[in-house]
């Protein structure tokens, strides 16, 4: 399902998820690429530019690179042991239980 299908509360989910795991403290700068297969500059290029990405693009020009960064994200933040559920609240706004839902939805 792409993204444009979600409503704008799943939308928003999305959203929080890319920057907390961008910007949050839940992964080490030094683990960032083994996690994503990015790194944590190529992440942050998508969740900058997001909403305006297309994660179907996988054309020369296109963020190839998007669909990746939003499914690790998610997945990293719902399943990587970071040890920093205490901090979850500051970055996203519902339950990893319903981060999990919007992710499940969307793949």
């Amino acid at each position: 399902m792409p993204l444009t299908d979600l409503n704008k509360e799943e939308f928003d989910v999305v959203a929080q998820g890319l920057r907390a795991a961008v910007y949050g403290p839940f992964f080490d700068d030094c683990e960032f690429h083994s996690l994503f297969g990015v790194s944590r500059s190529e992440a942050k290029a998508v969740a900058d530019q997001f909403p305006d990405v297309d994660e179907f693009d996988e054309s020369a020009e296109g963020n190839d690179d998007s669909f990746l960064v939003i499914n690790n994200a998610l997945v990293n933040l719902l399943d990587y042991p970071h040890g920093r559920e205490a901090e979850w609240s500051q970055f996203i706004s519902v339950t990893p239980q319903r981060v999990r839902q919007v992710y499940e939805k969307w793949r």
